[in-house]
């Protein structure tokens, strides 16, 4: 239980960060390059901690990002939109982190907006699921 509430506050936490820069329609090269990064992190926390959920909630395993994101569509935590989307962000977030290029930075600039509605959504998760983390864990998930 302490393991999710600290991916769930880890993710939370990222997320924030990555908003903070994601609503400015103009960036400096350094923002930029923050934002890419906020984008790399925030991802890495979100599909932890839903990897957290998933195993906390449903009893499923899932080790690596694209398992989790095709678990939670599974159970309807996401539509076939968004995982999509959250599978592309994967291989853009793969591409920021193994290739150093100019390039990269301009290819996942519309990247954060989809992080937060990947984010979102699986906060909200399927209402049982969010209705078992209130009554089951105790946890009440407001910070998303």
């Amino acid at each position: 239980m302490e393991r999710l509430d600290r991916r769930l506050a880890e993710a939370a936490a990222a997320l924030a960060t990555l908003d903070e820069l994601a609503g400015k329609s103009e960036r400096t090269l350094v923002e930029r390059d923050s934002a890419v990064l906020r984008l790399i992190y925030s991802y890495e926390a979100i599909w932890k901690a839903c990897q957290k959920v998933l195993a906390a909630l449903e009893n499923v395993s899932a080790a690596s990002p694209n398992a989790t994101i095709r678990a939670a569509r599974a159970l309807g935590w996401l539509s076939d939109e968004d995982a999509q989307a959250a599978i592309k962000l994967g291989e853009e977030r793969n591409l920021a982190v193994h290739m150093y290029r100019d390039q990269v930075g301009q290819q996942i600039e519309g990247a954060p907006r989809c992080t937060r509605r990947l984010a979102s959504t699986l906060a909200r998760g399927p209402p049982q699921a969010r209705r078992r983390i209130e009554r089951c864990r105790g946890y009440r998930c407001t910070s998303w």
